[in-house]
């Protein structure tokens, strides 16, 4: 029989009863905690009886126990300093009252956010533009399944850490800007189910590591622009439920990674779709 390393063994011991006693004395800054409270107090401002953020309060300086709050731990383990920053929100269904937009601004205080999940609520209105371009580190935003309207802020594109953006099933319009090429490091992308008119920009083949793209149920009109072929770790494409026209560019055939494709309900003509999702020209 193997016995356990004594050493090992306390140490073990040592850090499962001292990392609890660490982390319930980390704080995050004062900024962050103060935002969070404002943003909090507003949500109680519309709906009284809300109390999903309970755990939020004024009496504790300690956000890292929070519920829908992720904190970093201190940067330096061999420090002293017992100070962590606010990187990830997970707001998804908080309420099913309707908030304005405006709610949302205290939060882009937060400048170390990397995550910010704000889906399936009832915020209506424009995303808010003001101080967005401040969630530099942003990686991870997901705004769907809300009311919001109008274009999309181009403060939005100088995130350009980016990896994942999700606006889908609102009411957005108007154009897809060119600036949406700026979000290089994109992985997933849905925009599915708004009103964005007009043509898709060339610039949509310019976040190379895309893999997932859905434009799907919008008016998006006029011709797939040519050079989409380019993303080619792609494997997942929608476009379906648009006023996309002519043929589907030939680029298309050097995507070899896709395996879901939907170009259903267009005016696209000379392209078909095989019942295994896989492009073929008729």
């Amino acid at each position: 029989m193997v016995m356990a390393n004594p050493s090992l063994l306390l140490q073990s011991i040592f850090f499962f009863f001292l990392l609890p006693c660490l982390s319930s004395s980390w704080s995050c800054p004062e900024y962050q905690k103060q935002a969070l409270l404002q943003f909090k107090s507003s949500v109680l401002g519309i709906n009284p009886s809300f109390h999903t953020l309970d755990s939020w309060n004024s009496s504790s300086s300690n956000c890292y126990l929070w519920d829908k709050v992720t904190c970093s731990s201190p940067s330096n383990s061999n420090s002293t300093s017992t100070s962590s920053v606010v990187i990830e929100l997970h707001l998804f269904n908080l309420s099913a009252q309707l908030m304005p937009s405006n709610l949302l601004a205290p939060l882009f205080f937060i400048r170390s956010l990397r995550v910010l999940d704000f889906s399936n609520n009832f915020m209506k209105g424009q995303i808010p533009a003001l101080r967005l371009g401040n969630l530099s580190n942003l990686v991870h935003l997901d705004l769907s399944r809300n009311r919001f309207n109008g274009s999309i802020p181009l403060q939005l594109f100088q995130l350009k850490y980016l990896q994942h953006l999700d606006l889908s099933s609102n009411s957005l319009s108007r154009e897809l800007p060119e600036e949406i090429g700026n979000l290089t490091k994109l992985q997933q992308l849905s925009l599915s189910s708004n009103k964005f008119s007009n043509g898709i920009p060339s610039s949509i083949s310019y976040p190379r590591e895309l893999e997932e793209l859905d434009l799907g149920n919008n008016s998006l009109s006029m011709e797939i622009p040519s050079d989409i072929g380019n993303l080619s770790n792609l494997s997942s494409l929608s476009l379906g439920k648009n006023k996309l026209t002519s043929e589907a560019p030939a680029s298309m055939q050097k995507m070899n990674k896709l395996n879901s494709l939907d170009l259903e309900e267009n005016l696209l003509t000379g392209y078909s779709i095989s019942k295994t999702c896989s492009p073929y020209y008729l």
